[in-house]
């Protein structure tokens, strides 16, 4: 999450109606150099012997309630979505081999959570018994902030979105179940392959004066303060790549908090480049030809904001960032695929769940020269003034840094002058909330490794700076006996926990130090952790799954709910405002008398077409899951509704289209009853 404008706002004017507000400081500008991805030859990208595994890749529909509901990522409570850019997809790939298996599960959402993740091991057992487990699944999130929330049971979380909402946690849930059960059905020998490039324009570190606080030998391997190596995992089958993982280390916020259009961002463009390029279309294709995910690695403080302010750079249109953006990442992940090599067979995995306010930082990662703890969870003030680059900030009276927030800061002071031991932990943070005692958040962290051939993935409940990352990739290389280049970083997996900073970037207190809810410690206390699952795994000792938190029952939000539609005078369906001729490269659009899209999310099918004439009929080249449409909804009056559909035909367009509107209306008796909406044709020119 990268701003807490509306959660800090909802605070302050609970506790602290009296604070004045302080001098806001200016946001540095930098401009990233544009260059292109630099591939590592294949004798530097891994192991060269030949794979023995059976593979399997599924796609689904996650897509959640596209109206009237808080969007998760900003915490901005007037972001709320208004309708669809791009739809979103739960992602499986299984990968088998010497009688272990894995399921990598990736999600076009903020982050993995525990409630979803625990429903859908639930509903796993059910159909798979012991096959799939805690142990051997790994649930994260690309990290996207254009996504519908209310799919966590813990309530910070849940303020945007006034509660918990069901049906958009239905559709993870189930999209991730589907997805695994296309994913069985996809199981055949395959060859698994690792590559490795660079990119070094896809993202800017955003806390530069956090970030210089690391040892120099940190910082040497972070050229220009963020970590530029593109990793792809890649499934061959006759010569052809079917699926892909990639990880890369920038934020997919190119699109800012004044967008309420779900969508998968950067990373979710570069998904769709992958994909669209083999000829997928996932409302027809049982068995595509490509499933392809990017993912985030340690990128917690990288913007992909090249000058550092929400919506800006490399251009001043976020949609067009976004596109830049996913592209440059789709041509980074495809450099790594050209310099791939064959992974070993073998595969592996190991969870275990830690109590975060409770655990003990091994002497040797705590650089203090003995065992540190860490304590209950707070977020500090620096976390309420949102990342600027980002989010755009928080409230007027809160700001970055250390010994920037006085007010907090002394009443931190007195709580640390009464405890010796919250002050080694969480000094020098100038508290904000303390949601480990309000039971806020999630404490209970699982943190787990999975092994593919030779190489490593440290999947983290939270999001890791780029340092955080060097010593995570160390701890593990020592433990497994590999090059620090062999493990991969997977941040916002299985649960979310906030930050992860070093000790050094931690006493900095920018925006990703005051979002470290457990203090100085917790980066020590994790690579500690994922030391001792790389040992036990390399001498194939079980790991105790640890104690888990208590599954809760959280409040539904009334919000998004549609009692009842009314038509108005015009009837469902009716166009009320026609498309007119356009240009290729322009925007051409059409709006009609609509109803509630909550109605039907209309999974696996779409909300708007765009067809072509063809003869004496119509051809879709275009649905609500392609980049160059959006579906917009409003309401009018109390209980109707307007729809815009609009799209921007591609190079090669010229000719004749129309727009389909599908919509569902519910009426007084709650029965849902489905509705087309045709506009007249319009044409587009060279």
């Amino acid at each position: 999450m990268t701003s807490a404008t509306t959660i800090t706002t909802a605070i302050c004017a609970l506790t602290l109606p009296f604070i004045t507000a302080l001098p806001a400081s200016a946001a540095p500008v930098a401009q990233a150099p544009q260059t292109e991805a630099t591939p590592v030859t294949a004798s530097d990208a891994g192991s060269t012997a030949s794979g023995d595994h059976l593979v399997g890749r599924g796609v689904a529909d996650i897509t959640g309630e596209v109206a009237e509901v808080g969007m998760m990522g900003y915490g901005s409570g007037s972001q709320k979505t208004s309708g669809l850019h791009m739809r979103q997809y739960a992602r499986s790939y299984i990968i088998e081999s010497g009688g272990e298996r894995v399921l990598l599960v990736t999600l076009d959402a903020l982050t993995g959570t525990n409630a979803v993740r625990d429903e859908a091991l639930r509903r796993l057992a059910a159909e798979y018994g012991e096959r799939w487990n805690e142990r051997n699944v790994m649930v994260a999130g690309t990290h996207t902030h254009a996504t519908p929330g209310g799919v966590t049971e813990y309530p910070l979380y849940n303020v945007t979105t006034m509660g918990f909402h069901p049906e958009t946690f239905e559709a993870q849930v189930s999209g991730i179940v589907e997805s695994v059960r296309r994913a069985e059905a996809d199981l055949s020998p395959t060859e698994v392959a690792l590559g490795t490039s660079t990119r070094d324009d896809a993202g800017v570190q955003r806390s530069a004066a956090a970030f210089e606080k690391n040892p120099a030998e940190i910082r040497d391997q972070l050229p220009d303060g963020h970590d530029p190596t593109s990793v792809t995992l890649t499934f061959g089958r006759g010569g052809e790549t079917v699926g892909a993982v990639n990880w890369f280390a920038t934020h997919p916020t190119s699109l800012t908090a004044d967008n309420t259009l779900i969508s998968g961002d950067n990373k979710g463009y570069a998904q769709y480049l992958w994909e669209t390029e083999a000829g997928v279309d996932h409302r027809s294709d049982a068995d595509p030809a490509m499933v392809a995910s990017f993912m985030m690695s340690n990128g917690a403080d990288v913007s992909p904001n090249l000058n550092l302010r929400p919506g800006s750079g490399p251009t001043e249109d976020e949609f067009e960032n976004m596109r830049i953006l996913g592209e440059r990442q789709f041509d980074a992940a495809r450099a790594g695929e050209a310099a791939s090599a064959p992974l070993p067979g073998g595969v592996d995995s190991r969870i275990v769940y830690i109590d975060m306010e409770n655990a003990t930082a091994p002497a040797r990662f705590t650089g203090s020269g003995h065992d540190e703890h860490t304590c209950e969870a707070a977020l500090g003030a620096s976390f309420g003034a949102g990342s600027v680059e980002d989010g755009g900030g928080g409230p007027a009276f809160l700001h970055e840094g250390v010994d920037n927030n006085p007010f907090f800061e002394k009443i931190s002071e007195t709580q640390y002058r009464n405890d010796p031991e919250l002050e080694r932990c969480q000094s020098p943070k100038g508290t904000l909330f303390h949601v480990g005692a309000l039971d806020a958040v999630q404490t209970k962290l699982p943190v787990q490794l999975l092994r593919i051939g030779d190489h490593y993935i440290a999947a983290l409940p939270g999001e890791v700076t780029g340092a955080a990352g060097v010593r995570f990739r160390s701890a593990v290389a020592e433990a497994v006996g590999v090059d620090p280049a062999n493990v991969i970083i997977q941040q916002t997996a299985n649960a979310y926990g906030h930050y992860f900073t070093t000790p050094e970037e931690y006493g900095e207190q920018q925006y990703e130090g005051g979002a470290t809810l457990f203090g100085r410690w917790t980066v020590p206390t994790l690579e500690g952790t994922l030391a001792s699952l790389g040992s036990d795994m390399a001498s194939g000792q079980e790991t105790p799954l640890g104690d888990k938190p208590t599954r809760r029952d959280p409040v539904d939000s009334a919000v998004g709910k549609v009692l009842y539609d009314l038509p108005g005078p015009e009837g469902y369906g009716t166009v009320l405002r026609q498309p007119t001729d356009t240009a290729v490269g322009e925007t051409a659009s059409a709006e009609f008398k609509g109803a509630h899209p909550n109605n039907d999310l209309h999974h696996e099918d779409t909300y708007l077409e765009v067809q072509r004439k063809e003869g004496d009929g119509w051809v879709t080249v275009a649905d609500d899951a392609d980049f160059s449409t959006s579906f917009r909804w409003t309401r009018h009056l109390a209980a109707q509704s307007k729809v815009t559909l609009s799209w921007t035909p591609p190079a090669g367009s010229t000719g004749e289209y129309r727009f389909i509107y599908h919509g569902d209306a519910k009426d007084g008796s709650g029965r849902i009853t489905a509705f087309t909406g045709e506009s007249g044709s319009f044409h587009v020119t060279g």
